[in-house]
């Protein structure tokens, strides 16, 4: 009777794991390395001009470390960059700090082990110089990411 109380609790504590400790433990384990399989910037907007629906496959990779540092490496098609942030996740954000460029972003997290949708979004509005015109541009940004 011990012996199965005892199987049941360890499995119980097992399969109770946090979501958020999963994704933590998911983007660092075997390698922490992610493809950013395709990356999407949407624009919305109501001056025409600025509107924009952009994808682009295979631009580049998140590696994640144990500790919270990690890198992204991103290209536009011609230029890579290399970014090293220190990185927080809940059960619904990921946090990058790109603590080199004082700089920090907030991604909304969907996640599925193994793959990830990181999205990003915003809304401005300005008015250009010597005009009367309010614009209101909405900018989404998302990358599709999949584990190596």
């Amino acid at each position: 009777m011990q012996r199965l109380i005892f199987i049941t609790l360890t499995l119980f504590l097992i399969f109770s794991c946090s979501k958020e400790k999963k994704i933590e433990r998911n983007l660092w384990k075997n390698g922490g390395k992610w493809d950013i399989v395709k990356y999407e910037e949407i624009v919305t907007s109501n001056w025409p001009a600025n509107e924009k629906n952009e994808v682009n496959e295979n631009i580049g990779i998140f590696q994640f470390e144990k500790d919270g540092s990690g890198w992204m490496i991103d290209s536009d098609g011609y230029d890579a960059q290399k970014s090293n942030f220190k990185y927080t996740n809940s059960d619904s954000e990921l946090i990058l700090d790109f603590y080199e460029f004082e700089s920090t972003r907030t991604f909304d997290i969907e996640w599925e082990k193994n793959s990830l949708i990181l999205t990003r979004s915003g809304t401005s509005t300005y008015t250009p110089n010597g005009s009367s015109i309010e614009i209101t541009d909405h900018r989404m940004y998302r990358h599709t990411c999949e584990k190596e």
